[in-house]
This record gives structure tokens, sequence and C-alpha cells, in this order.
């Protein structure tokens, strides 16, 4: 977990606080729609975790993948989704073995009481998916004097190879199976919640040919399908992004979008990538498995047709 704006980072404290504030203000948010909006206006309300995908760097590793995914997505998806409730019990141990040793009179984790659990637990009627890429995991014992840091209570260092291929973004390796194996996880820790694909997408260089970012959205897909085929129960799927846009600390500088947006232009004017061509068949023909080569020195405008 990461604090981005304001950039404080108070690491093993404050991220532990928010985790629980963000699960009790969203957990409101659902039952005030449940309770005063839902039986007029026959809505949903769910949540959307960021979860990419942890893979142990070999077999004595398996254990640190399932620790590091558990802090970084079960904290929030198992006392939403899992039958208990509940923080996971590995963020619970570790969180409390680390604060005793350091002197803490109480776990940096706040708890959570029973009624919060009860309260929290279901509190979702779909789980919106984030998903980009895939790190190897490996386990990593800190000093005991180390200074209070996220990390040490993980005990966990993500890393991905070099040899991965990586998008214009050096953190968005391409992993298709990561997606596969993240959607699986979901299936079957949290008894096949139906899943909303909120966010997937590839970051490219400025240019409206983008081979890359098709053949990026190729694998996802295909990736997603596999998971569907044995069972998950994908109901959406949304590209990141329809048009370029700011990207936390990259700012204009990552390219993101279906759409090149001329920042240069005081009209801020948005042109259709290859990717955009692409989308629109992949939505129209509902296949991936075709060739299109959009003629793109005719003119920009996607066809309504």
């Amino acid at each position: 977990m990461q604090s981005i704006a304001p950039l404080l980072n108070y690491s093993g404290y404050t991220d532990y606080i928010c985790a629980k504030n963000l699960l009790l203000a969203h957990a409101n948010a659902y039952h005030l729609y449940n309770d005063e909006f839902r039986e007029v206006q026959g809505g949903k309300i769910g949540i959307t975790l960021s979860a990419q995908w942890y893979e142990p760097q070999s077999e004595k590793e398996v254990q640190s993948a399932e620790d590091f995914l558990q802090f970084e997505v079960g904290i929030f998806a198992n006392p939403i989704f899992s039958k208990r409730g509940d923080f996971p019990s590995v963020v619970k141990e570790k969180v409390a073995a680390k604060s005793q040793i350091q002197g803490f009179p109480r776990s940096r984790l706040p708890e959570l009481t029973l009624e919060e659990i009860d309260f929290i637990k279901g509190s979702s009627d779909f789980f919106g998916l984030n998903h980009y890429t895939t790190f190897l995991t490996y386990g990593l014992k800190f000093p005991i004097d180390y200074p209070t840091y996220y990390y040490a209570d993980v005990e966990v260092i993500p890393y991905q190879p070099d040899e991965w291929t990586s998008s214009s973004s050096k953190w968005l390796k391409v992993v298709p199976w990561g997606f596969y194996k993240i959607l699986t996880k979901i299936r079957e820790e949290y008894n096949n919640p139906p899943v909303f694909i909120t966010e997937n997408g590839y970051a490219a260089p400025r240019g409206l040919i983008d081979d890359d970012r098709i053949n990026f959205y190729k694998l996802y897909m295909n990736a997603m399908l596999d998971a569907m085929e044995e069972g998950s129960d994908v109901r959406a799927y949304t590209a990141w992004s329809l048009m370029d846009n700011f990207e936390w600390m990259s700012g204009y500088s990552v390219r993101f979008g279906l759409y090149e947006v001329d920042y240069d232009s005081p009209e801020r004017t948005r042109t259709p990538r290859k990717s955009a061509y692409f989308y629109k068949e992949v939505l129209r023909t509902r296949t991936l498995d075709y060739h299109y080569e959009p003629d793109m020195s005719l003119g920009m405008n996607v066809d309504d047709n």
C-alpha cells in the first residue's frame, strides 16, 4: 500500500488506519443505499480493489506470495467478501508480533470489533477489479530494530524480472497469466462473487499506431476468457482508458488512452488510435479472432455504424 496524495508516508501506521476507515466508510455507503434507495432504484453497489498477482519466485516462496497478497488485497477483500469477515489472520498476526517487538502497547493494525465485522461483511454486490500486472515474491527478514515500515511487517519483497516485456511504464509488465490467476483466486477464495473488471490497460508511447496495446488487450482478454470458462463470474470488462489522462506521479507523460489527447492544443484534440478501432470491433463482433487494419490516413473518426 502506498500514500500518493498528499505524498505523506507514515508507513506501518496510517496505511492500516486508512484501511479500517475505508472499509467502514464503504460499508456505511452500502447500507445507506441498501436501506433507503435499493428498493426504489433496483441498483447495485460495490467496491473496486486494485489487485495485481503475486507469484512465488520458487516453490520455497509459496507462503511469501500468499502473505503479500493478503496484505495488499486481502486486507480489504477479506472483511467484505470472506465468510468469516475481519482482516486476514496473517496480517493480524504479523503486525501484532512486530508491534510487540517494537514496544507498542497494542498492534499497529486497528482491531475490527464484532459489530464492525458484521457491518462490513457482505457489503458489496460485486467485486470491482483493477488489474494490470504481476510480481514475483521472495521472503526477507528485516532486523528487529528496523524502523516501522509496511514491508518490514509483511517480510516479503515483490519484484519483476527484467526480461519480462514492459510497457512504457516500467512497472507494467505484460503477464496475462497473472490476470487469469487473480480471477481464479477471487473465485476460489471469496465464493465466486460477480466480478466487474473496472480497469485493465497498457501504457504506450505517443502515437496512433499502438499495436503493443492491441496485443496486450488480446492477451489479457483471452486470459479472462480462460478464467470464465472455468467458472469465474466476470460480468463486465472496462479498458483503461478511453483517452490519455493525468496518471498519478507520472502526470501527462504516460499514455493509456484508446484516444490520444493533444495536450499542446487549446482544444485538447482527441484522436482515436488504432486500438480504438480494435476495441470497437471487439465490442461489435464479440470476438478476438480476426485481423483488423484501419486505414489511418483516411481520417480519424471512429465509424458509428
